[in-house]
């Protein structure tokens, strides 16, 4: 896809009025790539991983759609506060792809867990460097309320 064919909205606002806070990583634009992909914030100091995801298309995944991340962090509904700190300093957002996954078509459930163990590994890895720590698994099913409440129980010592 060319990027002056390209009418969408959110990749013209990246390319203009965003283009020296939010980098998205060329191949992204230029091709469909099923993958993992990582947001970084970027400071003077240090390159942070803040989310990893995983995409059929990476590229749909960021501009396409209501839910798409660049498209609610241009209408500053992104949920993830390491990003919103992010788009009011003086850091940058990088997305790069982490490792491109290609579907084989042999069997759609390992095609789909690959994707998915990829995406796990990758947020391990920036997990145990302490990064990454807004990501939570795909059908988590414990609340993030109940959570809390068990924390706190398990906290209170036991009464004689």
């Amino acid at each position: 896809m060319s990027l002056s064919n390209n009418k969408n909205t959110t990749l013209k606002w990246i390319t203009t009025t965003m283009k020296e806070k939010i980098i998205v990583e060329d191949k992204i634009i230029d091709s469909e790539i099923r993958g993992i992909y990582g947001i970084f914030v970027e400071t003077e100091k240090e390159k942070k991983c803040v989310y990893v995801g995983r995409a059929t298309n990476i590229y749909s995944r960021l501009f396409k759609g209501s839910d798409a991340h660049l498209v609610r962090l241009k209408n500053g509904k992104h949920e993830n506060t390491e990003l919103k700190k992010a788009m009011n300093t003086s850091g940058k957002i990088t997305i790069e792809v982490l490792e491109e996954v290609e579907c084989k078509y042999k069997n759609y459930s390992k095609d789909m867990q690959e994707l998915a163990s990829g995406e796990c590994f990758y947020i391990d890895k920036y997990q145990k460097l302490e990064q990454c720590l807004e990501q939570l698994p795909d059908g988590s099913n414990m609340h993030i309320c109940v959570w809390k409440k068990a924390k706190k129980l398990l906290s209170k010592p036991p009464h004689n």
